[in-house]
């Protein structure tokens, strides 16, 4: 297939990642005239949380798109959720959503949906760009933004913390994006080939207590250690008593995520991985 002329850009799906954020209101027109044989739209995603530096107004909207069916009234990103679910089902386009993570993720892309042109964009930019790495996170209940679509990718950069303007962060995003526009604007078959991926296969949650209170929390030798592999015993928390506590593994993984501030509502301290290499 020849790749899509339409791409919609959405950044500020989280109001407290400002890279994506200014990546939409500073550069759109400067893209615009790099890319003329595309169709691009570049969308502010979540404003009001933006105004608020916070993830989010009322609820995530990165994970909205899972209720888009029931009524909530009160929130905002439902509403939002919304008006992106019927301009995206307006007709075929590639959805690109940039977000930035405080892990050590580097430059990072996330895939959902096993469609070609997806890993063969992913396989270009693995090639033009240094340490950029491939995540599968399949999103059966298409609860992300860039699901929505069956062709699109998130866009993960970081460490950087929130509501600032890091410079690696937003210079490593603006490469990514043209990156992806400069395959999609390429493409025009779908060569075979192969492209390295990061599988996702366990979630590992901090220690807790039996009120749910977090016990430990990411040992001081594995915070930054996104992508660093772990095969058999390893040690990823100490306890607020000084104790460190080992975990193991039966294969080589991959922790990516590590210590994200956004997750510890949920008490996600990382993910594990398996890292292949994808035929194309």
């Amino acid at each position: 297939m020849r790749p899509l002329k339409k791409v919609i850009i959405f950044g500020g799906t989280h109001g407290n990642e400002w890279t994506g954020i200014f990546a939409v209101k500073k550069y759109a027109e400067e893209l615009i005239k790099e890319f003329p044989e595309l169709d691009l739209h570049f969308i502010l995603a979540n404003p009001e949380a933006f105004q608020l530096n916070r993830r989010f107004k009322h609820e995530d909207l990165n994970r909205a798109f899972q209720f888009i069916h029931e009524e909530r009234p009160d929130s905002y990103e439902h509403q939002q959720a919304l008006k992106f679910k019927k301009m995206i089902d307006q007709e075929a386009c590639f959805v690109l959503d940039l977000h930035t993570t405080t892990s050590n993720m580097g430059n990072t892309i996330i895939i959902s949906h096993n469609q070609p042109l997806n890993f063969h964009v992913a396989s270009q930019l693995v090639q033009n760009l240094k340490d950029t790495r491939v995540i599968v996170s399949p999103d059966p209940n298409k609860k992300y933004l860039a699901s929505q679509s069956e062709f699109g990718m998130m866009i993960e950069v970081g460490p950087v913390a929130n509501g600032l303007i890091d410079a690696v962060a937003l210079e490593g995003t603006l490469q990514l994006i043209k990156e992806v526009l400069r395959a999609l604007s390429t493409l025009t078959n779908l060569t075979s080939g192969s492209v390295e991926i990061y599988e996702e296969i366990e979630d590992i949650f901090y220690p807790q207590d039996e009120a749910g209170q977090i016990t430990a929390y990411i040992h001081k030798d594995f915070q930054g250690n996104d992508f660093k592999a772990v095969n058999g015993e390893y040690k990823p928390f100490t306890t607020f008593k000084g104790e460190e506590l080992r975990l193991s593994t039966k294969e080589e993984l991959y922790p990516i995520f590590v210590n994200e501030a956004a997750y510890y509502p949920t008490k996600l301290a990382f993910t594990l991985c398996r890292k292949r290499t994808l035929k194309l």
